[in-house]
């Protein structure tokens, strides 16, 4: 493999990234209906909101993965990712937080561990669309939600951003 290829500019994006704190998501993982990893979403709630989790399963049981879900998705179609990874959603009466931020300062340490326990997730050539098998090179994902896309060119061996690819949401 030549070492100006796309899949060698990949793989250094991935060993950095990987060394700082993320960790890989397979393409497979990715849900195209709603445009997020469902797995990594549902353990991020269950991990840094156990509360809200236990009293949205007391009701739902079983399903509960699948409404809070369905929720999430029809909230992020209203009020957009970025409002949402910021403000969270409702589910049933109760607000999910999808992210937490860096705190302020050190004083609060439900705070400092909720925001540790954010998951930063990384995926090669994941497959977006629900009509074809179009990938995009690489994707960075918080706590199962893409937010930013990779689309790696390379002038050396003649490619050009010239193709572009629809919304992940496609």
């Amino acid at each position: 493999m030549k070492q100006t290829s796309e899949a060698a500019f990949e793989t250094a994006i991935e060993s950095v990234l990987l060394a700082d704190g993320y960790h890989t998501l397979p393409s497979a993982a990715f849900d195209r209906e709603r445009a997020i990893f469902p797995d990594e979403v549902l353990e991020f709630i269950r991990t840094t909101q156990a509360k809200q989790w236990e009293k949205l399963q007391s009701l739902h049981g079983e399903e509960c993965g699948k409404r809070v879900l369905e929720a999430l998705s029809k909230w992020m179609e209203t009020h957009g990712v970025l409002a949402t990874l910021r403000h969270g959603f409702k589910c049933f009466g109760k607000t999910l937080r999808l992210a937490f931020f860096r705190p302020a300062h050190g004083l609060n340490r439900e705070l400092e561990s909720n925001y540790q326990a954010n998951r930063l997730g990384l995926t090669r050539q994941l497959h977006f669309s629900t009509q074809s098998e179009k990938s995009l090179d690489v994707v960075l994902s918080l706590n199962g939600v893409p937010v930013v896309t990779l689309e790696l060119k390379n002038p050396l061996t003649g490619q050009t951003g010239g193709q572009r690819h629809p919304p992940i949401s496609s």
